[in-house]
């Protein structure tokens, strides 16, 4: 059976990979030319009608005009395409007159055909009678053809040129402007051919000579004659040497490969011909029967307007080709020469009766689209639709398709608008507690924008109906047009599953039995093993040489090693003073060289000023017309230091490399993780630049820090002075604010006129977050027992925490007083005391009771129970939005520090407009969650229990009272994290980040720090 399967195995792998190539190649084709979501904004938009007919009847009599006009137009045609032949001095004015009115008084739109014998020796005369027809008819046509078929010396005169057609538009473009504002150029019909000569030039061929030529700027749309010829329009090959239907298709990639994709492509002619209802038959066009140029024509139509979304009006050749018997182009027409009906109009007057104005199809329409009809009060103009300021404001749109978008004009003001698709909820949009979807426009950033907004998507193929109903936004021209989407089907779904499963079982089976393949692939890692080995001995032996000049500096960290603690404190805090606080660029630039040479000699030191200036990053250091945060540049200095240091011990082969080895813990490979999701969620953010900078300043150099923290070899001495500055950062941040609230400066009023603190922060919130981090570790450090801490270090501690107390009572912060700093406490009793902290846990409580019941007036506590328009209100309205958008992007969320934009244009409730401008979710899981998706929650979750795992093992086992104490204070402050987290920030500001990765990394230091004690 196992040797079957061995022979067996590659050949249904090679069958299924057969069966898979030839469904990806019939999708593919199948598929070519098909928009397969919304068509762009920038899409011109589709005439409501995009049906027309080519007419030859300037010679009629006006009885035979008005009729074959009544007829076409009561057929469903919307548009005839008429050529006007102008010779040097000699045009019919008269007859012009009376066809163009004729076409008028049916509701017919004119595409006129301007031609002569001979444009390329008279293009100033020509050029001159179309300025004059535009000017004559600028009322009645808005729509112009300049030559016919310029790629076949038969239309041209001579041979082809693209130049020359391009020139003569160039000519003509701005005369016919100049003269009907309201005017679509077309470029001639392309005459569909694969020939390459000097007397016929290949119509995909001559579209790309006519861009490179730089034609683009001279017409407003291109035409093309998609001719079926001997096949049907389900003929989907797409091929420079086939003539079919499809060719269309190559023509739009041509225009696309140009750049040109806002313009349509309009047909000026196509059809099928049927060379028995001819007296003059020929063949160059092919032939097909009577009922295939029928069914045929309907087909083509119906492809057209359900696939090409970039197509425009598609005209039929023709109606009658004139007065001549004997014109060839009769097997084409509607009409016989005897003037009776064919089955085509018959069964086109059928077809369009019923289909073309029910509803919209695959393409962009305007505003003002026939498919959307509005209520009372709106205004339009060539912005758009305005929503009116009173009564009604409602839309209601019926398209055809699968997909539907909003193209809107978004700004800094406020309105939403209410959408149902079918009396359903629109399945892209969030929705309102009552369960109604609905769409924010204010824009993202605040500038005024046009933009397409997905509305729906995966609705059943069919007609379905948009209701719209608009809230404020008037005096915005808000609604610019419709995007209707139209996802082709794809009937082999299961086929492929079943060919990707059988392929995908085959190769693994092979993967894990066969022994010729399994050596195979060990020869090629093998392979690359030793490349890599190899190429990684000469880089090192590159730095080892390089390093080896380097070797006058290793005297220096052995003279500033043997130094006591203050000194190299004291020359870094010095030179960190004069970066920071000198006016003078060069001063700033040497302090830097002299912080880099520092840091290098006493990483440790460094790593206690990163801790030391973390609150301080929101005021930069000005340099070279930039702002750079304290806190980045000595990250950056300390990590460039460290790499300096690591590179020499490795190529001197000092024995102090052994100190820098590290394996990867549980705690490090969910950062690794953390940060690689955070890395890939860049992808799908909206806003890159805000996304970038947010992986760079909360992410990146965040987790360098941890990284730093983690691999320098650090004392006990060093590890708690890192702790030390850290405290003593926030201690800073007490006391900066308490003398700005005794002084009365820099204070927020809250409700009914509360003042709070906020020091150097933003928000008093703030303070409650950082403090809230820091208060934990000094008060667990001040219960450090005496012989293990001297007096002044205690009483340092415990003024910290007062000060850090008081400032975080005086900021107001509901979150920091009612959850984080009572959870931290209760975390700190509980580790300390253990089976004794039952006592001290119930005073708490009852102290906690106590202080609430008193404090339950206070306008800041009673607002809580305010459910119309308190914060409580506001924060379950954000959470329900934040859920949304989970729920739209689950897994990859919807990127860094794109929060805010996705929130305030998209998932804002209705009911909380008050305060659009939020950047986080104000909880963590759901923070998270938006930013990162569902992995990025399980890598915090992970980071969390990998963490208390430690932080629980350390308590228990470490043997020093102050690093016992340490751990149990980092343990607090990240009980603190969690608490406060649930209703405010947790991580998403960089001072907390800081904060964070700090406190995860030193909760790993224990073997380290541990050996190293015993020694000093």
């Amino acid at each position: 059976m196992r040797r079957a399967l061995t022979i067996l195995a590659p050949i249904v792998a090679i069958t299924s990979l057969i069966v898979l190539a030839v469904l990806l190649f019939q999708y593919r084709t199948r598929i070519r030319g098909h928009s397969l979501g919304l068509p762009a904004p920038n899409l011109d938009p589709r005439p409501s009608n995009m049906l027309g007919i080519n007419v030859e009847l300037i010679d009629e009599s006006p009885e035979t005009i008005d009729k074959s006009f009544d007829v076409i137009s009561n057929t469903g045609f919307g548009w005839v395409r008429q050529t006007f032949y102008w010779d040097l001095g000699e045009f019919n004015w008269s007859a012009t007159d009376r066809l163009i009115n004729s076409a008028i008084a049916n509701d017919l739109q004119i595409i006129a055909v301007l031609t002569s014998s001979n444009i390329p020796d008279q293009t100033n005369e020509f050029a001159q009678f179309a300025y004059t027809f535009a000017d004559r008819y600028s009322e009645q046509v808005d729509t112009y053809q300049i030559g016919d078929e310029p790629n076949l010396i038969s239309a041209w005169g001579r041979t082809p040129s693209a130049v020359e057609y391009s020139n003569l538009l160039a000519t003509i473009y701005p005369l016919i402007h100049q003269a009907d504002t309201n005017a679509t150029i077309l470029t001639a019909g392309l005459a569909p051919t694969t020939e390459n000569s000097t007397e016929n030039i290949n119509d995909i061929l001559y579209l790309r000579q006519l861009y490179a030529a730089g034609a683009e700027d001279y017409f407003d749309a291109v035409a093309g004659k998609p001719y079926g010829f001997n096949t049907g329009p389900d003929d989907r090959r797409t091929n420079n040497d086939i003539l079919n239907f499809s060719r269309f298709i190559l023509l739009r990639e041509e225009m696309e490969k140009s750049g040109d994709n806002s313009k349509l492509l309009w047909a000026s002619q196509f059809g099928w011909y049927d060379p028995l209802a001819a007296t003059n038959p020929q063949t160059t066009w092919g032939t097909v029967s009577e009922e295939q140029q029928s069914n045929f024509t309907i087909t083509a139509i119906e492809r057209a307007r359900n696939e090409w979304p970039w197509a425009g009006v598609l005209v039929l050749e023709n109606y009658s080709p004139g007065i001549n018997i004997k014109d060839p182009r009769w097997g084409f027409s509607l009409t016989n020469p005897k003037g009776t009906y064919r089955k085509i109009i018959t069964d086109l007057k059928n077809y369009l009766s019923v289909d073309e104005t029910s509803a919209a199809r695959h393409g962009i329409h305007p505003a003002a689209s026939p498919y959307a009809k509005y209520s009372n009060g709106w205004d339009f103009s060539n912005l758009g639709a305005d929503i009116p300021q009173t009564g009604p404001s409602n839309i209601t749109f019926t398209f055809e398709g699968t997909e539907f978008g909003l193209i809107v004009r978004r700004g800094d003001y406020r309105a939403t608008l209410y959408i149902d698709i079918d009396s359903k909820p629109a399945n892209l949009l969030p929705t309102t507690q009552k369960g109604e979807s609905y769409q924010i426009l204010t824009a993202p950033n605040l500038s005024t924008q046009v933009e397409l907004i997905p509305i729906a998507n995966n609705l059943e193929p069919g007609k379905h109906i948009a209701r719209i109903r608009a809230d404020r936004g008037w005096d915005q021209w808000a609604i610019v047009g419709f995007s209707v989407g139209n996802k082709p089907a794809y009937d082999s779904n299961l086929i492929t599953l079943f060919a990707l499963l059988l392929f995908c079982s085959s190769v693994g089976y092979m993967m894990f039995n066969h022994k010729i393949i399994l050596t195979f692939l060990s020869n090629i890692i093998l392979y690359f093993t030793n490349r890599v080995n190899m190429l990684f001995t000469l880089c090192l032996g590159t730095v080892f040489w390089i390093s080896a000049g380097m070797t006058w500096g290793q005297n220096l960290p052995q003279l500033f090693m043997r130094q006591n603690e203050f000194v190299p404190l004291a020359v870094t805090t010095l030179s960190a003073l004069a970066y920071y606080v000198s006016p003078w660029l060069l001063l700033s630039l040497l302090s830097l060289v002299a912080l880099l040479i520092l840091f290098y000699l006493r990483p440790a030191v460094a790593l206690a000023m990163i801790a030391l200036v973390i609150p301080f990053y929101l005021y930069p250091k000005p340099m070279f017309e930039r702002m750079f945060s304290t806190t980045e540049v000595f990250t950056l200095l300390t990590t460039a230091a460290v790499l300096i240091r690591s590179t020499i011990n490795i190529s001197s082969l000092s024995p102090d490399t052994s100190s820098w080895q590290l394996r990867l813990s549980s705690l490090d490979k969910a950062v690794i993780t953390f940060a690689t999701l955070s890395l890939i969620s860049i992808l799908s953010a909206n806003e890159l630049g805000a996304a970038i900078t947010e992986f760079r300043v909360i992410i990146l150099e965040p987790v360098l820090f941890y990284v730093l923290v983690r691999i320098v070899p650090l004392t006990k001495n060093e590890l708690v002075r890192i702790s030390d500055y850290f405290v003593i950062g926030a201690f800073l941040v007490a006391v900066i604010g308490l003398i700005q609230y005794a002084l009365g400066v820099n204070l927020i009023a809250a409700e009914d006129g509360v003042m709070r603190l906020r020091s150097i922060f933003g928000s008093p919130n703030n303070v409650g977050l950082y403090l809230g981090r820091a208060l934990p570790i000094a008060i667990a450090m001040s219960l450090i027992s005496k012989p293990h801490i001297s007096k002044i270090k205690r009483i340092t501690y415990i003024t910290a925490s007062i000060c850090m107390a008081v400032a975080i009572l005086l900021s107001f912060s509901r979150g920091a007083l009612l959850l984080g700093i009572p959870a931290a406490t209760a975390a700190i009793i509980i580790y300390y005391k253990g089976k004794r902290s039952i006592l001290p846990l119930s005073v708490l409580l009852a102290i906690a009771c106590i202080v609430f019941t008193i404090f339950s007036s206070h306008p800041r506590i009673a607002s809580l129970t305010n459910q119309t328009n308190g914060p409580t209100f506001f924060r379950i309205n954000l959470w329900n939005s934040t859920l949304d958008m989970i729920m739209d992007k689950p897994i990859t969320g919807v990127g860094l520090d794109n929060f805010l934009y996705s929130y305030r244009s998209k998932y804002i409730s209705p009911d909380a407009w008050q305060d659009p401008n939020i950047s986080h979710a104000h909880n963590m899981i759901l923070d998270f969650s938006a930013r990162l998706g569902l992995p990025g929650l399980a890598s915090i979750m992970w980071i969390l229990y990998a963490f208390f795992k430690a932080a629980n093992r350390n308590i228990r086992s470490t043997r020093d009272p102050t690093l016992r104490l340490l751990y149990i204070g980092l343990t607090a402050s990240m009980i603190n994290f969690i608490a406060h987290g649930l209703v405010d920030a947790s991580y998403w500001f960089i001072d907390l980040a800081f904060a964070f990765m700090l406190t995860i990394a030193m909760i790993q230091r224990t073997k380290n720090v541990e050996v190293n004690a015993e020694s000093t």
